[in-house]
């Protein structure tokens, strides 16, 4: 009998018990697990997400900041503004992309949907070339073994498509063999066997499973129907399909959408994820963040009755985080992990406010958040990001950005009518205007991070390029006063 290892006794016996269930023995001994372990093909390493912005805006405007700064100028923000600013038709160049966001389909597999979905019904019209045609493009100039794009597959529900998602001829392989690092966004209820097994073998780098609260009956009203188990069942199929494959990936994430409802049972959701979590993950492991979650605080319009109150978002994070941050040191703790080498809990587990700087701290940003715009007060004074991302509708519309998608404002272009390059060119002037609060105050917290992060960058570079100005010898200086030209 093949075992799984390196979990809680507890939990290693409910994914034995799983393993042998009928559903297992046919992928087993359908000889699955062998083609797995035979095909399986590595996730692409992905490109910094802030070092490639910078190394852009410097490569294209460096030369003119040298220009203003000779020329006698010594404003920050001016020199700021020229360093940042993306030239109208990049240069004649195709920018490095860093994220790449394809909605594959609107339709899902849950019906009725979550109560929180504000997912707007738009017809499928790309279809399995079109979309590998995107990836060509977005991965084009890749040398073995280099860096490439992040790529985000969602919907919907993505598994839907079947093969053309985790098929040997299905976009994660396609993809992962040009470079790219995959990540597939599912409520893992399509996540069989058969499927976990083909996603590892497809080199799937992570998995983004919907996962809001332990608390049954919660998740079940959640997510609309009796789908707690087939949740989790899922997620423990790409458990064990790791394990047999002999596998550190796909990562498992999960995504928590903070509502009112289930804001204070947050703690039991991360005492529930690390009793489901590898026991002998060390912070070199790549499965030491595994199943942790992303909190995304709910979102859309019509969700407002969902929404956390100005009160209750400043009580998760003033005693709801705190708790799960000593639970998070508890747990290392006992892994034998020493004291000054502990991490904290962020990067992959994200906190929408400690992450980022938002203007005003915690009592402002509880304001704003109560009204459902999270990215308000931590928006910089420019969008950097915008031409190193490109995001699609099931439709074929191209967006700069994730929320614009989700939104489907502000659209650049159309895969379905010309390259995406150039439909990120074409979006560059329009860059001039944001960002604006109409526009992006939603603006997802990656975005909100990088943004910040890049602007901090460009303004190092600026004070750096000024001392150095300001420690060159002026004109004849250094001379002996006797010397005669």
């Amino acid at each position: 009998m093949t075992t799984v290892s390196g979990y809680t006794s507890e939990h290693a016996l409910e994914l034995e018990q799983l393993l042998a269930s009928p559903q297992w023995r046919r992928a087993i001994d359908s000889g699955l697990v062998e083609q797995a372990r035979a095909g399986t093909i590595k996730p692409g390493r992905t490109r910094g997400f802030i070092d490639t912005v910078v190394d852009q805006l410097v490569a294209l405007n460096g030369g003119r900041v040298d220009e203003l700064i000779a020329a006698g100028c010594r404003d920050a923000g001016r020199l700021l503004d020229a360093l940042a600013t993306w030239p109208h038709g990049l240069g004649g160049k195709d920018p490095r992309i860093t994220f790449l966001g394809i909605n594959l389909t609107s339709c899902c597999n849950f019906t009725p949907r979550c109560i929180y979905c504000n997912q707007p019904a738009v017809d499928d019209k790309v279809g399995l070339d079109g979309w590998k045609r995107v990836i060509d493009e977005a991965t084009r100039g890749i040398t073995p073994g280099g860096d490439g794009p992040y790529i985000y597959l969602t919907g919907g529900e993505p598994l839907l498509l079947g093969e053309a998602v985790w098929g040997d001829g299905g976009i994660v392989r396609y993809a992962t063999e040009r470079g790219a690092g995959v990540n597939v966004n599912t409520n893992a209820a399509a996540l069989s066997p058969e499927v976990a097994l083909r996603l590892v073998k497809a080199g799937t780098a992570k998995l983004h499973v919907s996962f809001d609260t332990p608390d049954r009956a919660l998740q079940n009203i959640l997510c609309s129907g009796d789908r707690f188990d087939r949740i989790l069942e899922g997620i423990y199929n790409v458990q064990i399909a790791r394990d047999l494959a002999g596998t550190s990936y796909p990562v498992i994430h999960t995504n928590c959408v903070l509502t009112n409802r289930n804001l204070d049972t947050f703690p039991q959701l991360f005492g529930f994820i690390l009793d489901k979590h590898r026991q002998t993950a060390t912070r070199e492991d790549p499965f030491f963040n595994d199943l942790f979650p992303h909190v995304i605080p709910v979102g859309g319009e019509g969700n407002a009755g969902l929404r956390p109150s100005e009160a209750e978002f400043r009580r998760f994070y003033e005693k709801v985080w705190p708790d799960v941050c000593s639970m998070w040191d508890a747990f290392q703790a006992r892994l034998g992990v020493e004291k000054e080498k502990r991490g904290a809990l962020f990067g992959y587990f994200s906190n929408p406010f400690l992450r980022v700087e938002h203007k005003g701290g915690l009592d402002a940003y509880a304001r704003t958040s109560a009204d459902g715009r999270y990215g308000r007060l931590a928006l910089c004074r420019r969008c950097y990001v915008a031409p190193t991302q490109a995001a699609f509708t099931p439709d074929g519309l191209q967006f700069r950005c994730g929320s614009h998608a989700i939104r489907r404002i502000l659209p650049v272009g159309n895969i379905r009518e010309g390259g995406m390059f150039d439909s990120i060119r074409a979006g560059v002037e329009g860059l001039a205007s944001l960002p604006a609060e109409e526009h992006c105050d939603g603006c997802a917290l990656a975005t909100l991070y990088i943004n910040q992060s890049v602007e901090q960058k460009l303004k190092g570079y600026v004070d750096q390029r000024l001392k150095q100005q300001s420690e060159q010898p002026e004109a004849g200086a250094g001379r002996n006063a006797g010397d005669k030209a």
